[in-house]
């Protein structure tokens, strides 16, 4: 299973690719409203972006999450990239299958697809993504991540 995510990422790192840089300013800071719901970060490197996120679920307890973002300009107008990419998340909530106390720590992996609209003349993006995820410890769970994200250019 490692093995694959591993091959998946160095796959799609050697396929897609590089556009010109999306923004300006590099590094985004918002919040993002859906599962988990919190604060997000995204910092761009040309078509590749780094995005954060640390919030809650909507039943209680704590999330934190990683994810690796490719752009593609799939669509005509170049402020407006989709995206996809893999990510892990580390927390004490859970969703689907059986139900986690606040004692149990989770780890799971997603991969999520996204279309993010750049504001052509504003310091803001707004994206739109969703994606399975999957449990992977302490057992193993199937799920679908939503969520609408706002963040800030600084």
């Amino acid at each position: 299973m490692i093995r694959r995510g591993i091959l998946l990422v160095i796959l799609a790192l050697v396929c897609v690719p590089r556009m010109q840089a999306l923004q300006d300013k590099k590094l985004g800071i918002g919040v993002v409203i859906g599962a988990p719901s919190g604060f997000s970060i995204k910092y761009w490197q040309g078509s590749v972006a780094y995005q954060g996120t640390l919030g809650a679920g909507f039943g209680g307890g704590l999330a934190i999450g990683a994810d690796y973002l490719m752009h593609t300009d799939a669509f005509a107008n170049p402020r407006a990239p989709f995206y996809y990419g893999p990510g892990l998340f580390l927390g004490d909530v859970g969703f689907g299958g059986p139900k986690w106390s606040g004692n149990d720590l989770f780890l799971g992996a997603r991969f999520l697809f996204g279309v993010d609209y750049i504001f052509p003349d504003h310091p803001f993006d707004i994206a739109f993504e969703m994606g399975p995820a999957l449990l992977i410890a302490p057992s193993v769970g199937l799920g679908i991540e939503l969520g609408i994200a706002f963040r800030f250019y600084p």
